[in-house]
């Protein structure tokens, strides 16, 4: 913790982490964030609750061999989902004596981790840490926040399935997965609590929507219409304050699901205006991860009656990388 910060233990807090009412840290900056928590040079953010003991005690997880993938395949959703952003592109290079191929993709679709040079406070333009636009692209840029910074660290410990979906199928309320339909923090505390769930420091929590199971069932058609609505707008976690606190003090590391924008889309902005990609990714520098493929661990999960389990993630060593596929799985 950098210097001109109180002690945790003088905040009356054992855990080593402020309280959520003593964001932000240091006057002037964002609201809710927490630069300078670990210092003010610090490019990785949450993922430094991922310690050796944490991740020592996460690898108790595995005792089954079974190991779960949970990146979909490139080129899914069929259609970029943003107009803005390129479908991906593969072209396979025959060369008489070999093959290569080649790929185009924007870091955006499909399965991935949004970066810390992601999503900006908009209010300000500010990145984790004070970084500014200038750093990311332009003559005077720098690698500052850039995706290699996770890619050479890696990240692995304790992953969490919250099965929102099954809950929600289980209790009768009706939804689409394609309208902007909130998940509030009771329902993750009902799933929570029913799963007999108790969280750890540096959990990376990942909560199951729906919204690559509802996809799957789409004809070819609809998902085309899906990719061409003027407005995107998915099922997510409710954005406001509440939500906010309780990541906080549980301490996560890194969040993940399977729907587009983890809270809700259009994204609510309900916490004092603002979204919970900028408090995340911008305020305590944690990684969200978007379109992962969550089917099969619940499955895994259900079976083994267990929702925790070791989890692994290598993003692409890209220098200067804004955001990229998670290269991920769950091992119990």
């Amino acid at each position: 913790m950098a210097d001109s910060l109180p002690k945790s233990e003088d905040r009356g807090q054992g855990s080593g982490r402020p309280l959520f009412e003593d964001l932000p840290l240091r006057p002037g900056d964002p609201a809710f964030s927490a630069w300078g928590l670990w210092g003010s040079e610090d490019e990785i953010g949450a993922l430094n609750l991922l310690t050796p003991e944490v991740i020592k005690a996460a690898a108790q997880q595995v005792s089954e061999g079974i190991v779960v993938t949970l990146n979909l395949p490139l080129h899914w959703p069929l259609d970029s989902l943003n107009p803005r952003r390129k479908a991906l592109v593969h072209n396979i290079i025959e060369k008489g004596f070999a093959n290569d191929d080649e790929i185009y993709m924007n870091t955006q679709t499909s399965s991935q981790w949004d970066g810390l040079r992601h999503y900006p406070y908009q209010g300000c333009s500010l990145f984790y840490n004070g970084t500014v636009q200038a750093d990311i692209a332009g003559e005077k840029a720098s690698n500052r926040l850039g995706i290699q910074n996770i890619a050479k660290r890696g990240i692995c410990g304790r992953g969490v399935l919250l099965d929102w979906r099954s809950w929600v199928l289980r209790n009768g309320i009706q939804y689409s997965p394609f309208s902007p339909h909130i998940i509030p923090l009771r329902e993750l505390k009902e799933v929570a609590k029913e799963q007999n769930i108790s969280f750890q420091k540096g959990d990376i929590l990942l909560i199951r929507s729906g919204w690559t199971e509802e996809y799957q069932k789409l004809t070819r058609a609809q998902k085309t219409k899906l990719a061409e609505r003027e407005v995107a707008s998915f099922v997510g976690i409710d954005g406001d304050v509440e939500m906010v606190k309780w990541h906080w003090d549980n301490a996560f590391a890194a969040v993940a699901t399977d729907t587009i924008g983890y809270e809700v889309m259009p994204f609510s902005r309900s916490a004092n205006g603002m979204s919970i990609h900028e408090i995340f990714l911008s305020g305590w520098g944690m990684p969200i991860g978007e379109l992962w493929d969550l089917e099969e661990l619940a499955k895994v999960c259900q079976k083994l009656g267990r929702w925790t389990f070791f989890l692994t993630s290598v993003p692409l060593n890209l220098e200067n990388g804004i955001a990229s596929p998670p290269n991920a799985m769950a091992t119990f």
